[in-house]
């Protein structure tokens, strides 16, 4: 059995959650989620997901559209096909051309520090 730290989900586009998701290890998120947050480690969301609520996460790639707040510890990656609408707090930002961000972002070192019970603003 690997260590929780290296284990990994997927959750495919035919899914879609209503309520708060929590994970640990990576996960792979390509489907919708309505009126809940995502909160874990390693967060991969794919080009076909939609959500709506907030993330924490220690890390993450963003391919698809968030509506919500977005707190990352660590580093945050918005490809060329994210939309993201609201507050973004993260330690450290890549952001490729085409991806779209509407909403304050904070780029902090201070990121690090916030506990899963702080919500991003």
């Amino acid at each position: 059995m690997n260590p929780p730290s290296l284990r990994s989900s997927t959750i495919l586009s035919d899914v879609e959650i209503t309520g708060t998701l929590t994970f640990t290890g990576e996960l792979s998120f390509d489907g919708q989620l309505h009126g809940g947050d995502i909160i874990g480690e390693v967060l991969i969301i794919g080009p076909k997901a939609k959500i709506n609520g907030n993330i924490q996460a220690a890390s993450l790639v963003l391919h698809g559209t968030v509506q919500g707040d977005v707190l990352v510890t660590g580093r945050c990656e918005l490809k060329g096909s994210a939309s993201l609408v609201g507050s973004l707090t993260t330690n450290r930002l890549a952001m490729d051309e085409g991806a779209t961000l509407i909403g304050k972002a904070e780029i902090t070192p201070d990121a690090k520090h916030r506990t899963a019970q702080q919500k991003p603003r």
